[in-house]
Formats: structure tokens, sequence, C-alpha cells
């Protein structure tokens, strides 16, 4: 007989709509426990004109290596190339380069388009990213493209730039606070009933956006949070953004889907 879960007929919620939560909803539903995604924030592109703008770049600017934070942006910028039939285009001038993903999600995103990712930092998350340059040999003016959102902190250009690296940033897109759904209101009064066990932010604009949800909606938050056992956060700047707010939180070890369902499982067996 197999051990009952820690995770049986709990309550999880994570910063992400339907789609992007699929993972953490099928490991969830595994455990025995119930997923709720929350949608936290939209991502806005820019004109998909911008591709060509990017392709250019990467083509004229002689950057060294192309490095992609997020599953979103592979996501945003695979999009624009297809519907300006520029996807081949786009892969040879990105496998002219020593392309670099955050961690395995955004690495296997690359990957299935046909991209040779060569680097992937041991720790998957910002921090974990400026580690791998600094242990490199010689950073010293080397080229970086970086495409990405427009909403993220500047924690990685500011450290690959400190490392003497030519940092150029390209925004794909922006993102905009979720509008309140029912979702939300069956979710907050959970809250209030005591009801959900743990919540997942996986990052820092979901932080930020998930707060002034809560705000539009006239909850204060932060106490119905304190009924919450585990908050966890997904990497350290998901949660530096929670310890501003004076939220306790968890930070998973692993900075992955998998590592932050782990974590809930380890503090609510406790």
């Amino acid at each position: 007989m197999s051990m009952p879960s820690s995770l049986d007929s709990k309550i999880l919620a994570i910063t992400r709509n339907n789609l992007e939560a699929r993972e953490f909803s099928e490991l969830i539903a595994l455990q025995g426990g119930r997923a709720i995604p929350l949608p936290t924030i939209e991502i806005v592109p820019k004109d998909p004109s911008a591709v060509d703008e990017f392709i250019d770049i990467v083509n004229k600017n002689k950057n060294e290596y192309c490095a992609f934070l997020s599953p979103q942006a592979v996501h945003v910028l695979f999009n624009h190339a297809s519907r300006l039939y520029k996807t081949d285009e786009l892969v040879s001038a990105l496998n002219s380069r020593i392309v670099v993903a955050i961690g395995p999600k955004t690495k296997q995103r690359l990957v299935d388009r046909g991209i040779d990712v060569k680097m992937v930092p041991e720790k998957y998350s910002s921090l974990g990213l400026v580690e791998l340059f600094s242990k490199m040999d010689n950073p010293d003016g080397k080229k970086i493209l970086i495409p990405r959102s427009e909403a993220s902190n500047e924690f990685v250009e500011r450290s690959l730039t400190a490392l003497k690296m030519v940092v150029n940033v390209f925004f794909l897109y922006t993102v905009r606070t979720s509008e309140i759904t029912p979702v939300w209101k069956d979710f907050v009064l959970l809250l209030e009933q005591k009801k959900v066990d743990a919540i997942v932010f996986t990052s820092a604009s979901n932080v930020r956006s998930f707060f002034e949800i809560a705000q539009k909606m006239q909850h204060n938050i932060s106490s119905l949070l304190k009924n919450v056992k585990a908050v966890i956060a997904i990497g350290p700047m998901t949660n530096e953004e929670l310890k501003k707010r004076a939220i306790h939180s968890f930070e998973s070890s692993e900075h992955t889907i998998r590592g932050t369902v782990d974590l809930a499982k380890i503090i609510l067996a406790k």
C-alpha cells in the first residue's frame, strides 16, 4: 500500500493561469490535492515587427551570448516569428550564438523550437545566471543580449555589467495585472475560511500583481495569509518581493514548480 501523501485533500494556490499552471495542477492532483490557478498577470507582447529588430541585433551586434530568463520570452519571440514567417531566420540567428536558458522549462521551450541551448545555471534563478558568468575565465567585454519583459527588475543587467560584460536588453513584452475573476472571489472566501494550505508565488511581478488585485478587492490579504501554512516563493527574487511586504515565506531550493511542490509536501507534513 502506498503512503498517503501530505497533500491529500489539501488546497494549494499558484499565481498562474490555468494553462501555465498545468504542470502544477497535475502534480497536486496526483497527490490527492486541489490546485487553484490564480490568473495574476497578463502578457502584452510588443508589435510582431519587434522580431525583425531582434534578429537584426543578434546578427549585427556580435553578441556572443543570448540569455532567456523565462519561458514567456521564448514564447512571445517565436509567436512573433511564426506570424511573420521568420522562424527559420530566428533559429539560425540564435544558433549562431551561445544560447543560455535560466532553467529547465525555458531550455525545453527553446529545444522544442530547434535551438541548441549551450548553458543552464546550476541554480535556476537570476542569481544562478549571474554566478554562471562570474565563474567564467574572462567575462570582461563579452557581449550578451537579453530579450525580456519590461517589468523585470534590472538585477541581471546590473550584475553582468559589474562583471564588465556589455549587456544589451531587448524588450519583448510588458505585463499588466489581470482582471478580478470569479476564481479570485472563491479564493479569498477560502482564505477567510482558513482552507488554503499553501500558495506558490512564481515571480516577483506576480507578487506585485497579487497584492494589487487583493487591494482592489479591499481585503487585508496580509492578515489572511497568516492562516496559510506554506507561502512558497519559487526563487530568491520572488522571496525578496514577499519579504518587502513582511510576508513570511519559504523559498524552494530547486527553483522549479516541482521544487515548490516538494517543499509544500514537507511543510504540510509537519
